[in-house]
């Protein structure tokens, strides 16, 4: 089963099996919920597509990034990176092996800023 690692500032603060079709963005009927001005309430959604998954941009206002590049929706390919605002996702095949170590995300007074400590 395939695996979406997110990033935030540099640095892997979750990791998400896929399944059936998972929706990102602000609302809290999103399966992934994105505090962040930048992401739109139903901003994109991860499907799967034949032998493997889709993303799709739903209408966002400031739109979907796949490895840097602006689309409305793309096959993805392992290793690939999604951006959606201030958020980076890595789309992963397996699961990761370097898993042994905990970071502490702390929000800060900003919104969509977040730092470790």
């Amino acid at each position: 089963m395939p695996f979406l690692r997110h990033w935030v500032n540099g640095n892997a603060i979750s990791l998400y099996e896929l399944g059936k079709t998972i929706t990102l963005g602000r609302a809290k009927t999103c399966h992934i919920q994105l505090d962040d001005g930048t992401v739109s309430s139903a901003h994109a959604e991860i499907r799967p597509a034949g032998a493997g998954y889709e993303v799709a941009d739903l209408g966002s206002t400031n739109g979907l990034r796949v490895n840097g590049e602006k689309v409305n929706h793309a096959l993805l390919q392992a290793g690939d990176r999604l951006t959606i605002g201030t958020h980076e996702f890595e789309y992963l095949l397996q699961l990761p092996n370097n898993l042994d170590r905990t970071q502490k995300i702390r929000k800060s007074w900003i919104p969509g800023v977040y730092y470790t400590e």
